[in-house]
């Protein structure tokens, strides 16, 4: 990263100029595809799934992990219990519940949890960065807007200028009330079955 001028009176970078900013942010997503492309390396075959995908897949939760080896301890014990199962674990034998290979896709989710918890804190800075620098402009734009738009009503200049802002509002005020529609509401994971009391 560029170090910082020591003529430059700034110490943040709220109060970075400008220009050192896009500098700066050319630099970081510079860094972020090269980590992209080294995750990548590092694990070949890397899954993107689509927006459905991510909202339907399971979530593990504390604990589920070795809740779920326990279960994998149960099948190595009494493996004919399991048969019926065998073509549901997509592995390579059709006609056995291979738990060797349950347990290597177990620890596989645990260690991605714990390089995706690592990385968080990086992205969650620089989102609450985000959401932070959206607070200090949006609601006194959209307070500045609602003037604008009563006076473009008589002002046929303004209202050349705010037109594609007017019809941008509207467009997002129609797709919310759409996506609030057809929205559904959220269903926690399922919990791991519970063995019925004798």
């Amino acid at each position: 990263m560029p170090s910082k001028k020591k003529d430059s009176n700034w110490t943040t970078w709220e109060d970075m100029p400008i220009e050192e900013f896009r500098a700066r942010a050319e630099k970081a997503k510079a860094l972020a595809v090269e980590l992209g492309e080294k995750l990548d390396s590092l694990f070949p075959g890397l899954v993107t799934l689509t927006k459905e995908q991510r909202q339907t897949a399971p979530r593990l939760r504390d604990g589920e992990h070795a809740m779920l080896h326990k279960v994998l301890d149960v099948v190595d014990m009494k493996p004919a219990l399991f048969e019926s199962l065998a073509d549901q674990d997509e592995g390579m034998d059709p006609n056995r519940f291979e738990s060797a290979l349950l347990r290597d896709r177990i620890e596989k989710h645990l260690l991605f949890s714990k390089v995706a918890e690592s990385l968080a804190p990086v992205g969650g800075e620089l989102g609450d960065s985000t959401l932070y620098t959206a607070i200090k402009f949006r609601e006194t734009l959209y307070a500045a807007y609602r003037i604008a738009k009563t006076h473009a009503q008589t002002d046929r200049k303004v209202m050349d200028v705010l037109a594609p802002v007017i019809d941008f509002m509207r467009k997002n005020v129609a797709a919310a009330a759409g996506t609030k529609k057809s929205r559904k509401p959220a269903t926690a994971p399922s919990p791991l079955p519970v063995a019925e009391e004798a």
